[in-house]
Formats: C-alpha cells, sequence, structure tokens
C-alpha cells in the first residue's frame, strides 16, 4: 500500500507538472506553423534528432546509474557518494563533448551549430539535474522547475517571433533559457556542489556505474535508430519540409504523453527503489503492466476523435498533411511508451544487456521497414516502421522479462483495444467534425465499462471516507 501511496503522489505532481508544461508549448502550434517556414522547422527537428543520439551516448547516460546506485544507500550523506563518482563521469563526457564541438567545427560547415552546442549542453544538464533532484525526493522543485523552464521558452519564442521577426534562431534561443531556468532552479533548492567532497571518490564504484551504464548508452543509439531515425530518413528522402509537416504531427503525440510520462517517472522511481527486494514483484509487474496499457489505449482511442475536432485550429498553412499521420504516429508513441515502462523494470534488476540486445533488434525492423515502404507510402511510412519496431521490441522485453519474473498480461484487453482503434482510425479519416464527436462520445461510454471495477472501488473508498468524517 505504501508503494501504491508514493507511486500515485509522484505521478500526481509529475502530472500537474506535465499538464503545464506541455499544454504551453503545444498551444503555440498556431504560431509555429504560420510563422516559421516548414523547412526550417524540419532543419531545427532534425538537428533535436541528433541531439537526442549524442547527449546520452556521450555522457553515458550517467543520470541513471545516479538514479539507480543512489537507491542503494539509506543515509542522508551516504547517498552523495553515487552521485559525486557519477558526476565525475559527467565532466569526463563533458570535456569530450567540447572537444568534439570544436572538432567538428573545424572540419565540418553546420548552420547554427553554436546554437546547437548549447543546446546540447544544457539539455544534458537539465537532464542530469532533474534524475538527481527525483532521486532525493524533490518532486515538486522537478515539476515546478519544468513549468518555468516552459513559460520562459513559449515567452520567450512570442517575443523574438512577432517582436524580432526571428524564425529559427528563436526555437534554438528559447529552448537554451527555458532549460537553463531549470536548472538554475534545481541548484538553488538541491543545493547540490554544497554536498560533494573527494572522500567520496570510489574507483570501484565508478567502474561499476560505467557497467552499468554503458548498455544504456548504447541502447540509445539503437533506440535513436528505433525512435528519431525515421526524421533523418524523411529529411533525407523527402526533403526538410517533409520532415516539418512530420514534426508537426509529432507535436500531437505531446497530449498522450502528457499523462504517459508522468507515470513513466514515478513507476522508474518506484521499481528502482524495489530493486534489491525480492518479494511480490510478480504480482506487481502484471498489475501494473496490464492497468498501463489499458490506460494507454483507451486514452489513445479518447484522443483520436479530440484530434481530428482541434486540428484546424492548431496546424496553419504548408502542414495540412500532417492530418492523416497523426492517428498511426500516435499508436506507434503508444508502444514507445510501453516499451520504456517495460525497459525500466529491467533497469531496477540491473540487466541493462537486455535493454541494449532488444533495442537493437527492433531498430534493425524500423530502419528495414522504413527504406522499404517510403518509397510507396511517403512519411507514413514512418510512422509504420516505427510501430512495428516497438512492437518487435516489447515481444522481445516481455518473453526475456518473463524467464525471471512470471507476468500475465490481458490479452483479450489489447486485442479489443486494438480493433477499436481500428474503428477510430476509419473515423477520422472521414474528417467529418460531427461524426468524430459522436464517435468520442462512443469511446467514453466504453472506457467508462472497461474501468467500471475501479471506478466502483473509488467511490467507495470516497463514500467510506464521508461516512468516518
Amino acid at each position: 500500500m505504501n508503494n501504491l501511496v508514493k507511486f500515485l503522489k509522484s505521478s500526481g505532481i509529475y502530472f500537474v507538472g506535465n499538464v503545464l508544461t506541455k499544454m504551453v508549448s503545444f498551444f503555440l502550434l498556431p504560431l509555429y506553423t504560420t510563422y516559421i517556414p516548414t523547412e526550417q522547422s524540419g532543419y531545427f527537428d532534425l538537428s533535436y534528432s541528433y541531439i537526442s543520439i549524442l547527449i546520452p551516448i556521450i555522457f553515458l547516460e550517467i543520470w541513471s546509474a545516479i538514479m539507480r546506485f543512489t537507491f542503494d544507500y539509506i543515509k542522508g550523506e551516504d547517498r552523495y557518494k553515487p552521485l559525486f563518482n557519477g558526476l565525475l563521469i559527467f565532466a569526463a563526457s563533458l570535456a569530450i563533448y567540447i572537444a568534439a564541438a570544436f572538432l567538428l567545427g573545424a572540419i565540418v560547415q553546420i548552420d547554427y551549430l553554436i546554437y546547437i552546442f548549447f543546446y546540447g549542453l544544457f539539455t544534458a544538464l537539465q537532464t542530469c539535474y532533474s534524475y538527481i533532484v527525483r532521486t532525493f525526493g524533490y518532486n515538486v522543485i522537478f515539476a515546478v522547475s519544468g513549468i518555468v523552464g516552459s513559460i520562459v521558452n513559449s515567452v520567450s519564442n512570442i517575443i523574438m517571433i512577432l517582436v524580432f521577426d526571428m524564425t529559427i534562431t528563436s526555437l534554438y534561443l528559447a529552448a537554451i533559457l527555458g532549460l537553463f531556468v531549470q536548472v538554475v532552479i534545481m541548484e538553488c533548492k538541491m543545493q547540490l556542489l554544497r554536498h560533494l567532497s573527494i572522500k567520496q571518490f570510489d574507483k570501484d564504484m565508478i567502474k561499476q556505474m560505467v557497467v552499468f551504464s554503458l548498455p544504456l548508452s548504447l541502447n540509445t543509439a539503437c533506440f535513436w535508430f528505433l525512435s528519431s531515425y525515421n526524421r533523418v530518413g524523411v529529411s533525407n528522402i523527402l526533403g526538410l519540409e517533409a520532415n516539418g509537416i512530420y514534426s508537426a504531427a509529432a507535436k500531437f503525440t505531446y497530449v498522450i504523453g502528457l499523462v504517459s510520462n508522468c507515470f513513466s517517472m514515478a513507476w522508474q522511481e518506484l521499481v528502482y527503489s524495489l530493486g534489491n527486494e525480492k518479494e511480490n514483484k510478480s504480482r506487481l509487474y502484471t498489475v501494473a503492466s496490464n492497468y498501463y496499457i489499458k490506460f494507454l489505449m483507451y486514452g489513445l482511442l479518447l484522443l483520436i476523435p479530440v484530434v481530428q475536432v482541434v486540428f484546424p485550429w492548431f496546424i496553419k498553412n504548408d502542414y495540412q498533411a500532417a492530418f492523416s499521420l497523426i492517428p498511426l504516429y500516435l499508436l506507434a508513441t503508444v508502444a514507445n511508451i510501453y516499451s520504456t515502462f517495460l525497459g525500466n523494470i529491467f533497469g531496477a534488476e540491473k540487466k541493462t544487456s537486455i535493454i541494449f540486445t532488444s533495442t537493437l533488434v527492433a531498430a534493425v525492423v524500423n530502419v528495414g521497414l522504413f527504406h522499404a515502404l517510403v518509397g510507396s507510402m511517403g512519411i507514413q511510412a514512418a510512422n509504420i516502421a516505427l510501430f512495428f519496431g516497438f512492437l518487435v521490441n516489447i515481444i522481445m522485453r516481455l518473453l526475456l522479462l518473463k524467464k525471471s519474473i512470471p507476468i500475465s498480461l490481458d490479452y483479450k484487453m489489447i486485442v479489443v483495444t486494438m480493433i477499436l482503434f481500428g474503428a477510430a482510425f476509419g473515423v477520422y479519416m472521414t474528417n467529418n467534425t460531427l461524426v468524430n464527436i459522436l464517435a468520442f462520445l462512443v469511446f467514453a461510454a466504453i472506457t467508462l465499462f472497461a474501468f467500471r471495477d475501479l471506478i466502483k472501488q473509488l467511490l467507495t473508498k470516497i463514500k467510506n471516507r464521508r461516512s468516518q468524517a
């Protein structure tokens, strides 16, 4: 029960932070799609794709090791030992990052390199600080820093685009400012540097953390080929304009990531904290896995008709072709989220090599399918390849997980929701607003029926509390 309360409390905090953070960014879509050309939007999205692979690889995904190893310690000051040794690895990686940037700038002409450099730098710092404050229980500060950083990002973009007529440079500068503000807020609360001492140096721990993190960083490389390579493929084969359209469709995945991301972070903390326990894991993983995929799929069914209704309000000018891409992109995102959910279990068990292996196979599937289909299906090939890549990833992780920890999935529920997704997709493509509103009402009723037991339990608890008051 304590674990459940902890999980729900963390999820609630992250939900508030994610709602305000993502929604502020989402509501700026009309601004971006009106004033920023598709080619420039595509270039910014492409540079983000490269940052998303380079940063975790160069920095060895060390923030995950800091979180996992810190949960092995109970005493207050002892918990800073993994932090100190992890940050030594981070500092070494930072030196490599700076040297690589100077070398790359000297031999290759890259547009906006200085902006991309600082964007990557503050991405690494913000990611590391985010894991640290969450590890030490400062979840509220994490959420607040995200909200403030998002507001700074958005306001800066509005001013730079509307007042100073900036386009792509505003995207970089605003993102850098937002990340910088987040780091400052977290450091002010955590006062991290005060707790670090050379006495905490442990060569063996550094080796253990590298062994833990190296498969995760390699996994990131494979994960990039699984989740972000398609953006590069679309840019190279179909052009930057096509990638700009694809990136506009991706913005709608923020909505489903809104709720799932907060659960994912809370789940990561929970399973990492339980990493050394042996009892009741099978039941915990089974219940959590079934509820998680159920929430994701029914949330997807409710979201699809909503997207059809709001699409004309948010997408302008040359980005209209994004309409047909969104449902399959959302489905692929659901598969991505669930595979990450399973990956956190292996991280808790310190079996990070399994995460790498499953992602490697899935990445090969994604890249192969994309190139096989892009000639005939255009941008949509990216979504189809992405979904099947993550599906392979999920299947492999479930099979490997069952070898050590038996879990039982509700396959009937999965089949039913996939059939309903097909129906929702068909209704969406009619582009008829009235029909989609009716579909939303039908799916809402089905969702209430599917969660009737959980709703009944919640109502009973509320009633009991009121009677005791």
